[in-house]
């Protein structure tokens, strides 16, 4: 099998000759994201339109007959935010046992390397039995990863925001600015509390090593934690830039 320059490099673009003529190194790119809430100022889909955007990015900079991006798999497990008007979420089980049949369809084709991109810290835990599962199921190469973890963003956001304002806080709502400002309800922008884990010298914590079960009302009664007042575009430029660059280093590391 070989790759030809395609005419795309999204699987539901092209053709049923085209898939059976793919080289079966090829990554194939599984989005996975969320419809929940994210506060006043950002729409349901932020973690949706995000890991789009970011895609879009990178195969606009770093088109390559390397990989493939699959369609994505947008209803997610969201169970922390369902006090919340619009979250709209499918039981753990069901969501694992959900992707895993999708995923072993397209592992039946002999296809060698997969890459779950995740884009909600929800189901990060999720995505690493789904990967389990399949490694022992087709001893394939499956990589993990959430794009938000792909670096510290040092120098473009504060560490406490990084680390502690982790739902449309500062972060998300730059790539927003940045990707799709059209989407972002500027004059809903206001502070708000990060994490308690910020302050908090306790063992027991809602995202640090020793974690307790949370619903985000116990955390924010509006569903933001962070604060989104300093976001800006150009910090979600350079967040996008480095997401991008690591997205081309994992492919590479993959396929080669």
């Amino acid at each position: 099998m070989y790759n030809k320059k395609m005419l795309t490099n999204f699987w539901e673009e092209l053709t049923t000759n085209e898939i059976k003529k793919i080289n079966r190194k090829t990554v194939l790119i599984f989005p996975f994201s969320s419809i929940e809430q994210h506060g006043p100022h950002l729409p349901l889909n932020t973690d949706k339109k995000i890991l789009e955007g970011i895609l879009l990015e990178f195969n606009k900079k770093y088109n390559s007959n390397k990989y493939i991006i699959m369609p994505e798999i947008y209803f997610g497990s969201a169970a922390e935010h369902i006090d919340f008007d619009g979250t709209i979420s499918i039981d753990s089980i069901e969501f694992i046992s959900h992707s895993l049949s999708i995923l072993e369809n397209i592992c039946k084709l002999k296809f060698k390397n997969i890459l779950l991109l995740n884009s909600h810290g929800g189901q990060i835990s999720h995505i690493d039995i789904i990967g389990k599962e399949l490694k022992s199921e087709f001893n394939i190469n499956i990589v993990k990863g959430t794009y938000f973890l792909f670096d510290e963003f040092k120098g473009i956001i504060s560490a406490k925001e990084k680390d502690f304002g982790y739902h449309g806080g500062e972060f998300e709502t730059s790539i927003m600015l940045y990707l799709f400002p059209n989407l972002v309800r500027k004059s809903k922008i206001f502070k708000h509390k990060l994490s308690p884990d910020y302050l908090s010298s306790k063992i027991i914590s809602y995202e640090k090593k020793i974690k307790r079960a949370w619903l985000t009302n116990e955390l924010s009664k509006n569903g933001i934690i962070g604060d989104p007042t300093n976001a800006s575009a150009i910090k979600g430029k350079k967040i996008v830039e480095k997401v991008t660059i690591c997205l081309k280093k994992i492919i590479n590391e993959m396929y080669n």
